[in-house]
């Protein structure tokens, strides 16, 4: 696995943000500007959500369910990357 993590700090804020949890976590806590998309979901038609020519950023709970989806959407040809520690350090 090529490792594609990103921080925070570091993302382009012009750019997809994705929170790939399920809707109930996404209600409750979620990055800013961010949009729910569920990691099964996104998976089973990502052409449907995102392009192969744009930079997406994925966010889940502790960065791990993102990074292992940012790269089998990686494999498929797209442009994912995780962020690290997902929405709990993030946000604390």
């Amino acid at each position: 696995m090529i490792v594609l993590k990103i921080s925070i700090d570091e993302i382009n804020t012009n750019n997809k943000i994705i929170d790939i949890r399920d809707k109930n976590s996404f209600n409750k806590l979620n990055y800013p500007g961010s949009i729910n998309i569920p990691r099964l979901v996104l998976l089973s038609n990502p052409s449907d959500y995102i392009s192969k020519y744009e930079t997406v950023y994925l966010i889940c709970d502790y960065g791990k369910a993102s990074l292992l989806t940012a790269d089998i959407l990686n494999k498929l040809g797209y442009n994912c990357y995780s962020i690290e520690g997902g929405i709990k350090k993030v946000l604390n």
